[in-house]
């Protein structure tokens, strides 16, 4: 092994589990599922961030920031880690997140600020209807739920059971990082 590959290894080990080695991973990727890997592993990073100080991201209501500015604060958390988002860019309408990469790399997301199941539905019939190419290597994005009740699980919880019954090809299985996500099984042309 070269000394070159054993700092990369010694980087890799070094920083596995945190933010930079997420963007870490992200730079080295050599295919699409690493690629994949360390973008979500630093949404997951980024998305804990906001929910760790939402308590103080009220906003003059009280009822917590709006969808664009907790997705703007996302996109620049994302951006610093080095992928480059974009926020509100063209791909099949106006898509709240977007990230491109080497090889035709596309991660889509949008964004719902939680206001009733048929809200949050409206964001994935976006997503999968008219946002994604549903390509190779863009195959993959995420509804990120923006809520601030005291049981967020439950929403999710419910909000699985919705989106299964408004949407007859899609099946969810839980994800293996363990946090609070969903992982669609849509049919072909969902």
């Amino acid at each position: 092994m070269s000394h070159l590959n054993h700092t990369v290894a010694a980087l890799r080990d070094a920083h596995a589990g945190t933010p930079f080695g997420a963007s870490l991973e992200y730079v080295l990727a050599q295919d699409y599922s690493a690629r994949l890997a360390a973008l979500q592993a630093a949404v997951d990073f980024a998305c804990n961030l906001l929910e760790q100080h939402k308590h103080k991201k009220q906003g003059v209501d009280k009822k917590g920031l709006g969808e664009d500015e907790i997705t703007l604060q996302l996109c620049e958390m994302l951006d610093m880690a080095g992928f480059q988002p974009t926020h509100d860019a063209d791909i099949g309408g106006h898509c709240d997140i977007v990230v491109k990469g080497k090889n035709l790399f596309l991660w889509l997301a949008e964004a719902k600020k939680h206001d009733g199941y048929s809200w949050l539905d409206k964001g994935f019939q976006q997503l999968s209807t008219r946002y994604s190419t549903g390509t190779m290597g863009q195959d993959h994005g995420e509804v990120l739920v923006y809520c601030y009740t005291k049981d967020a699980k439950a929403i999710l919880q419910k909000w699985r059971e919705e989106l299964e019954a408004r949407n007859a090809n899609v099946k969810t299985t839980d994800c293996s990082s363990g946090n609070a996500c969903l992982i669609l099984n849509a049919a072909p042309g969902v």
